[in-house]
């Protein structure tokens, strides 16, 4: 039995839970509807955002997606068991035990790769988005699974790694584990149903040369889309010193895509956005990079007067064209591409847009005027340089040019230094155009800034400054949520109000700034004790609220009296001793006398009350258990 067959029946390696287990057993079913797959959604309030939230980046959506319902139809049966599977990985495995394994990085690098085949997958047509995004998202999952089953190997093979970089990391995987990441990814999103159309690629993506693939097939463009994915998240994670190496080897791949040096920037400001957006929701660190423009201006900086053009020179005759094109190079830095005919020059023309366009008027095929009306037409020839020549001059010559658009005319014995005068308004242009450029760039970082500004400012007149947790108006439009969501479902909502017993003894004896401390330290330790999906709240003083979907009385009850003994057996330093601090907690569950979320908090209050009244350090509820 191979070590990947041995981990597959160990039970050691990351599997989703709850919901998106739920959904993916539901799907497993042959008469499986997506209606039932909706309710399930449902139940998990942030599952449901994010499918809602990414059904709505696809460019092709005409009007927004706004209920789970619309969201899983339009996704589809398939896209919402791999959208539930990727979220559920992601939230239960943001830590654990390889010291050497930067699970948050893990995480940001994986983000970054989804987003990236989502946004490749809107211009090459091989697969839905949203799958190529989970495709990415998990494309590196064999790491987290070597880093889950084996941490302390695993972390031997990444201090071996970064001691001896000139071996790749799955030889030092193989070495060590007799696995790969690379084997053990496939085999585990393979068992996830996954298809094997985007599976395949994984196992030759990160070494393209051995893989021996039609350059012309899917299985190619689907590794190249990864290698793109790959080095973007490279650069998403990189020194600001290595990002304009990384961006010119990632502007070199992506030509292989059809992406091209004018595009490349706006794709990757793009994606990088929506990297920051998304990890803002998720809870995942990303970078504030800068705009393309100005990291790639960090690989090679050009005097303003010194740019380099791109010209084509067409002109049927090879003698005066080899002339030309001399006179151009001469002393200078630009790139001339030659054309024997106006409809070459047109084909060049767009294919490499040229600043300037020396076109003689007796072009075969399509003659200079031709060529320059049909650039006109474009919106790229409009922003090119034209200069029709001819070899005679003429007035008539001159007023020709000018009449089918062009810049200006040029004599065919024109000399270097009258060659050079006439390219200096290209050059203005040039010039006008970064410059420009820049600006933009600059009004693009402000609005970044400014959208991470206000979306910093949201949070925090939502969170409680001094404990971290969401506050009262977080806690209100939370829970409004969880009702609207348990209506919708059918699913039962609980509350807990709990209060810290002798609180204002503590704050009276010792002091407001123990009483904070004490205040800190009971958030945490509910936070960390409450149950996954649950979410907690400080409502107001020493009161704290726990919303507990998809949670009857029973099991709200069990949760809350072990949040209850939790705090007692924790000790903090007030005055000058460790001490235990109690709770009192009251809890209420959504019935048919609770008409909104308004009675729901009262009946949660009364049920305190009764905790408090009876002696303190108790669980209380004035309802009955089968209610």
């Amino acid at each position: 039995m191979t070590q990947t067959e041995q981990l597959k029946i160990s039970g050691q390696l990351p599997s989703p839970k709850g919901v998106a287990l739920a959904i993916l057993e539901l799907t497993q079913r042959e008469n499986a509807t997506l209606g039932e797959i909706a309710r399930v959604v449902q139940t998990d309030p942030a599952l449901s955002g994010r499918l809602i939230k990414l059904s709505n980046t696809a460019s092709h959506i005409s009007r927004p997606v706004v209920s789970v319902q619309e969201a899983v139809v339009r996704q589809g049966m398939s896209v919402v068991r791999q959208l539930a599977l990727g979220f559920s990985l992601l939230d239960q495995y943001r830590t654990g035990a390889c010291e050497s394994f930067d699970y948050q990085s893990y995480w940001s690098h994986s983000l970054l790769m989804g987003l990236t085949m989502q946004a490749l997958g809107e211009r090459v047509k091989v697969g839905a988005t949203d799958e190529l995004f989970i495709c990415g998202l998990l494309a590196q999952i064999g790491k987290l699974a070597l880093a889950t089953a084996y941490p302390a190997e695993y972390h031997a093979v990444q201090t071996a790694w970064r001691n001896d970089p000139s071996q790749t990391l799955v030889s030092h995987e193989r070495a060590r584990l007799e696995t790969d990441h690379v084997e053990l990814g496939i085999v585990m999103m393979t068992d996830w149903g996954l298809p094997k159309v985007f599976t395949n690629p994984l196992s030759h993506y990160e070494n393209p040369d051995s893989a021996g693939i039609p350059d012309d097939s899917r299985s190619n463009s689907l590794s190249l889309m990864l290698c793109l994915a790959h080095q973007l998240a490279d650069l998403g994670l990189a020194d600001a010193d290595a990002r304009p190496r990384l961006t010119q080897k990632w502007m070199k791949l992506a030509i292989e895509l059809d992406i091209h040096a004018d595009t490349a920037g706006n794709f990757i400001d793009q994606v990088i956005a929506s990297w920051q957006d998304w990890g803002n929701l998720l809870k995942i660190p990303t970078t504030m990079l800068p705009q393309f423009s100005e990291i790639s201006q960090g690989e090679s900086e050009v005097a303003e007067n010194e740019s380099p053009l791109r010209i084509v020179v067409a002109d049927g005759n090879a003698l005066t064209r080899r002339q030309t094109m001399a006179l151009l190079v001469e002393d200078s830095g630009h790139i001339v591409y030659p054309a024997d005919n106006g409809t070459t020059a047109l084909a060049l023309a767009m294919e490499v847009l040229p600043h300037v366009i020396i076109a003689h008027y007796n072009l075969p095929l399509l003659d200079g005027t031709e060529l320059c009306l049909a650039l006109r037409a474009t919106d790229e020839g409009r922003r090119m340089h034209i200069l029709l020549m001819a070899d005679e001059h003429g007035e008539e010559h001159v007023n020709q040019a000018f009449d089918v658009g062009a810049d200006g005319f040029i004599p065919s014995t024109i000399s270097v230094q009258g060659l050079r005068t006439r390219l200096n308004a290209a050059q203005r242009m040039v010039q006008l155009q970064d410059a420009w450029e820049k600006d933009r760039a600059q009004l693009r970082q402000n609005a970044a800034e400014l959208a991470v500004a206000n979306r910093r400012l949201a949070n925090a007149a939502l969170t409680d400054l001094l404990t971290g947790l969401p506050n009262r108006r977080s806690a209100m439009d939370q829970l409004e949520q969880a009702w609207n969501a348990a209506t919708r479902s059918g699913a039962p909502l609980s509350v807990m109000m709990i209060d810290i017993d002798h609180f204002k003894h503590i704050n009276d004896t010792y002091g407001h700034a123990t009483g904070d401390v004490v205040l800190r330290e009971a958030a945490d330790a509910l936070r960390a004790s409450a149950r996954r999906g649950d979410s907690v709240c400080r409502v107001g003083g020493e009161e704290f609220l726990v919303i507990c979907p998809n949670t009857d009385l029973i099991a709200a009850m069990l949760s809350a009296e072990r949040l209850r003994t939790t705090l007692e057996a924790k000790r903090i330093t007030i005055g000058q001793a460790e001490q235990s601090i109690t709770v009192s907690i009251g809890v209420a569950t959504r019935g048919t006398e609770t008409i909104d979320i308004d009675a729901l908090v009262s009946i949660a209050d009364q049920a305190l009350y009764t905790a408090k009244e009876s002696g303190r350090n108790k669980v209380a509820s004035k309802q009955k258990m089968g209610h």
